[in-house]
Order: structure tokens, then sequence, then C-alpha cells
């Protein structure tokens, strides 16, 4: 599927990866919703850059693990643009982010809403939408902790990641006779704005130490292998990893 003239939806679409591949999108020639649940000024901000470069792009604000308002933002985009041709489910429960006043049991369900729950609901939403237009594409934005054996305060996280590619395969099936393909992309270490503010320029170089290419990834490579499944129409309910090398023995 060729990207110029599409329709693309991006969860969490207002900053770091999701920003990045908003902006991508639109400059290949996508029409891009760009989700966001909270930070709006945040997602006005990504639009506005893609308006002023000559792109399309609107924010489509919508809490993604609530099944009325995703409905509802389906519905609209239908209206608006005819539905959505990829889906790109890339929002996250951020881990480093927990409240402390949230207990285990609430900070899970928190985790899994966003991680899990909330592709489920885009997913089935936009495989509906898909196949009355004949095809379509969805792609979840994993993570290397969906293999990892993972410290105390990556469990919820990384189990949703790892159920997400159980998602992934499900939705597939379901897809595939109606020329929709769903995919995963699993990143390892990204380099954003996000991680330099969370962590020492020693301890990022002790991350990069540990992966054979010694860097991390650019948003522009992630963006390149969720360009692959959206243009590949023969590859379904895969898990494509892309991490600097990090699973090689």
């Amino acid at each position: 599927m060729k990207l110029n003239g599409k329709t693309v939806l991006i969860t969490g679409g207002s900053q770091g990866l999701g920003a990045a591949m908003s902006r991508l999108f639109a400059e290949a020639g996508a029409l891009v919703f760009v989700n966001c649940a909270h930070h709006i000024e945040k997602a006005e901000a990504v639009v506005s850059a893609i308006r002023a470069a000559g792109g399309l792009a609107s924010v489509k604000r919508f809490d993604i693990s609530r099944e009325e308002e995703v409905r509802k933002a389906f519905s609209e985009i239908e209206r608006e643009s005819g539905g959505v041709d990829i889906l790109v489910c890339n929002a996250r429960g951020d881990p480093y982010k927990r409240p402390p006043e949230l207990s285990d049991g609430d900070w899970f369900d928190t985790v899994i809403g966003v991680n899990l729950k909330g592709p489920y609901l885009c997913g089935l939403a936009a495989l509906e939408q898909m196949k009355k237009r004949g095809g379509g594409r969805i792609v979840n934005i994993s993570s290397v902790w969906a293999y990892r054996s993972a410290k105390r305060s990556m469990v919820e996280y990384a189990l949703s990641k790892a159920a997400l590619h159980s998602l992934t395969r499900s939705l597939a099936g379901l897809g595939a006779a109606h020329g929709v393909t769903v995919n995963a992309v699993a990143p390892g270490m990204i380099l954003s704005d996000e991680l330099a503010g969370r962590l020492t320029p020693e301890e990022i170089s002790a991350m990069t130490e540990r992966i054979p290419v010694k860097r991390g990834a650019a948003a522009e490579e992630i963006f390149a292998a969720v360009r692959f499944v959206v243009e590949n129409p023969y590859m379904t309910g895969e898990i494509l990893n892309i991490n600097g090398g990090v699973y090689m023995p």
C-alpha cells in the first residue's frame, strides 16, 4: 500500500516516536490524524508543523482505552475522510511515569488499558472500516521488553507488550481474507529528547555499549520498518524486531 493519499491514524502521535511518524507519514503524502488523550497542546504543535510544511493533518483527541470514545473517533474519521487506511497503535503506558499514589492493581489497569486494551479496541474498529474499504494496514508498536525478564518497574509494561504480539496475530487472522494486514514493530532503544531528559549521558552510554551496533535508533529508522510492513501486502501476523542486534548470541 502506497502512502500518498491514504488516511493514517497514529495513537499517541503528539510526542516522541509518534510525533516523528506523524511528520514522516505526512511528508509521504498521507492525511494524518494525530491522536492524543491528554497533551492537546503537543498534538496541535505537531499538526501545525505538518501544515506549515505543506502536509495534511488534524488532531483527534480521544482515550484509546474507552470503547465509546474509540467508536466515536473512528466514526468521525469515516465522515471526514472516508475511513482509516492505516492504523499505527503507538500510544503507551509509560513505565517511567508511574504516579506514586497508584496501587499495583491500579497501575496494572492503567498500563494494560493503554498498551493492550487500546490496540484491541482501535484494531477492531479499524478492521471493521478496512473490511468495508477493501483492505488496510494495522501496525502495533511493541518493544524489546516483550521478550525480556523484566525488572520490577517494567513488569506491567513487558507483560502488555508480550500480549500485544498475540493480539497482532489474532487480528491478522481476522483480516487476512479481507486485504487487511496486521503486524507489529518491536524497537529497542530509540534516541529521543525524552530519553535524554530521563537518563544521564553516562547511563545512555552504558546502554549503547550493550547494543551490538553501539547506538540507539533514530525515529526515522523505526518509521522505515513501519513503512516496510505497510507497503508489503504479503506480510501479516509478524513481529519485526529492530533493535541493533540485541538478540544475537
